[in-house]
């Protein structure tokens, strides 16, 4: 297990020095009831006590659980927090294109508001938006460009989500945050595990190797070869998200 009391002061440091060289006051930050929201969310409380801002922006297939546990991060954290229902946008712009989102087109568009919705509030109350995801999200690109990806600053991006689980415990968060499957309620019963085939245990064990340079002939003769082919599909495919854009070079 890795040192966890390091990691905190390091990335505090990371925080509070960040903010600083900004000319920002405050964090921001979107809470959805899940791990890595919430590792955020503490981390920020602990380097800025009463500067540190929180949105929860449903839709109507958020889980009512996590729309709780959200609201309860806010309340034991002791931060200011809003809730926006973002769902009436998300049907204004199906009705307005005069078509039926896919679940994948649903879900990118939510994520997209959400970022939207958090960098206005952060110009009207001079703050970094603070990103939520992880190393093994973005690895596998589980995650959506200007959506989730979106943010001034993310403190848990060297974080394989299994040491999220971890980490979430050194820091205090309430159980109940941690136990539960993650999801980002895209749609219905949708969860990131379901969503890859594979539990988070098994998927970090193999990009652990793959930062590690293994070749593919030792993954697939160390692992699940359904696994390993998913996984390096999902890198190559999604490596771009990682990168600028690029920019044509005339001169």
């Amino acid at each position: 297990m890795k040192d966890y009391n390091q990691i905190s002061s390091k990335l505090q440091i990371f925080l509070s020095d960040y903010l600083a060289k900004s000319g920002a006051e405050n964090f921001v930050i979107g809470i959805s009831g899940g791990i890595d929201s919430a590792v955020v969310a503490t981390l920020c409380k602990m380097v800025k006590p009463k500067n540190t801002y929180a949105l929860i922006m449903p839709t109507k297939f958020s889980n009512e659980d996590n729309l709780k546990d959200a609201l309860t991060l806010c309340k034991k954290l002791d931060i200011g927090h809003k809730i926006i229902n973002i769902q009436p946008i998300l049907d204004s712009f199906s009705g307005s294109i005069g078509e039926k989102l896919s679940n994948l087109r649903s879900g990118n568009l939510a994520a997209r508001v959400r970022m939207s919705l958090l960098y206005d509030y952060s110009a009207s109350i001079n703050a970094l938006v603070v990103g939520t995801t992880n190393k093994s999200e973005l690895m596998l690109g589980y995650s959506t460009i200007h959506g989730d990806l979106a943010c001034a600053l993310n403190p848990i991006g060297e974080l394989f989500k299994t040491e999220i689980f971890e980490f979430a415990r050194f820091l205090g968060v309430d159980e109940g945050i941690i136990a539960k499957p993650p999801s980002a309620d895209f749609y219905e019963g949708q969860t990131d595990e379901g969503d890859m085939g594979y539990e988070y245990e098994k998927i970090d064990k193999v990009l652990i190797d793959i930062e590690k340079k293994e070749s593919k002939k030792k993954l697939l003769g160390k692992f699940d070869n359904a696994l390993v082919n998913m996984i390096l599909a999902r890198i190559s495919r999604n490596k771009f998200k990682l990168s600028m854009p690029p920019i044509a070079k005339i001169n």
